[in-house]
């Protein structure tokens, strides 16, 4: 195996902590010292100057304090008795800055050793947590060797030897990362964890966007769910669908706001702007009963739409184009809800309305319903995941 990874580049731990990682003994869920560790990195991320100029390493500050992880474990209480699997591969995503941090906390939570693939894409966000996480590591010694974050190109024989090493590996895809990695077995006891491409949508009831006094608050939780990542996120909506009898006036006071806040946001790359109008000649090209609806800032492309395919959300890259559908009933949405559709952020519609919606179709998909601003939020439930689960092995004693 020596020979394979040679070619690794280190971010965090190195050589000798990769070689010894395969003996490193599993910890129970929670462990109290990697529980100190990570209450550790979110003070660091919280105080850190240069991370208060990103969102969403704040919010992963937030998410690793003491009182959230305390709430986690009380959420995940079981009289059962687990261990960590061993060593957790986590192959992250290369377009979302912060998706390998939380991965990375899920296998150290669940008791495993962890080796991190970081996103290929360079991101500020995964240089300061990288540092940070090192300045952990220095007063917490005894996790150390739970940890190694490494960049490395398309090499499959270093795949294939971190592969060998792993009873559980976690990728994040996209679909054609899931197919390459599969063609790489894994030893006869260990597990793939793989997250697919998928998508989401927003359901707005309009009357209660209307009434909230909040909306600027609304916008800035929007931001973050959906042009905090360019859409790149499954997480992020691609589709807004409105719902109540205020519709039109809804839109028109919603897309206010959020241009309002875009204008203090830096200007879009020239070549999102490009992807989107491209995005929307193609597609319109299939569908002339599209209609594009002009706005204030170029961060933005709005399309009404009268219907939805899965393939126009499966399809749809990012890039601040937004389809709009309005509709009646929540029940006209079900098209959308296969197997590909992961969340739903909603404004003004109770979770018993999408419980009733859920009971009555069945549909495949929708493994996440969260308020608006909360798409981003991390949970050991994830993609239909129950992570602890997954990650440990149950004891019978």
């Amino acid at each position: 195996m020596r020979q394979n990874i040679e070619q690794l580049r280190y971010r965090v731990g190195d050589a000798g902590v990769m070689q010894k990682m395969h003996v490193v003994k599993p910890r129970v869920p929670f462990d109290p010292e990697v529980m100190g560790f990570l209450q550790t990195l979110s003070k660091k991320l919280l105080a850190f100057p240069a991370a208060r100029a990103y969102s969403d390493i704040i919010s992963l500050g937030f998410w690793c304090r003491k009182a959230s992880l305390e709430q986690l474990k009380k959420t995940h209480s079981t009289n059962d008795f687990l261990l960590g699997r061993g060593v957790a591969f986590h192959i992250a995503p290369s377009n979302v800055a912060v998706n390998f941090a939380y991965s990375l906390i899920a296998g150290l939570l669940t008791g495993n050793a962890n080796i991190v693939r970081l996103p290929s894409r360079s991101f500020a966000q995964v240089d300061i947590i990288c540092q940070l996480i090192n300045l952990a590591l220095d007063e917490h010694d005894v996790i150390r060797d739970f940890i190694c974050l490494v960049e490395y190109g398309h090499e499959r024989e270093i795949n294939n030897a971190l592969s060998a090493m792993c009873q559980s590996r976690l990728i994040w895809g996209g679909d054609q990362t899931i197919s390459l990695m599969r063609q790489i077995p894994l030893t006869p006891g260990a597990i793939d964890i793989a997250f697919a491409d998928r998508y989401s949508l927003a359901i707005i009831d309009a009357d209660f966007y209307l009434t909230a006094v909040n909306k600027q608050r609304i916008a800035e939780d929007f931001f973050n769910d959906t042009l905090l990542t360019n859409q790149k996120a499954c997480t992020s909506p691609k589709l807004v669908v409105w719902l109540g009898e205020n519709k039109e006036l809804a839109r028109k006071v919603f897309w206010q706001h959020f241009e309002e806040w875009l204008r203090r946001k830096p200007a879009p790359e020239a070549t999102s702007v490009i992807n989107a109008l491209v995005a929307y000649c193609q597609r319109v090209a299939e569908d002339p009963m599209l209609k594009y609806v002009p706005s204030a800032t170029r961060h933005i492309f709005r399309v009404e739409v009268k219907n939805v395919t899965q393939e126009m959300l499966g399809n749809h890259q990012g890039d601040g184009l937004f389809y709009e559908w309005s509709v009646d009933k929540i029940d006209e949405i079900l098209p959308v809800c296969g197997e590909k559709c992961q969340t739903f952020a909603t404004l003004g519609v109770s979770n018993n309305v999408v419980e009733q919606f859920i009971l009555r179709h069945a549909p495949k998909g929708i493994d996440r319903v969260v308020a608006v601003g909360q798409t981003m939020n991390f949970s050991l439930h994830w993609d239909g995941y129950d992570l602890l689960k997954t990650l440990t092995r149950t004891l019978s004693l």
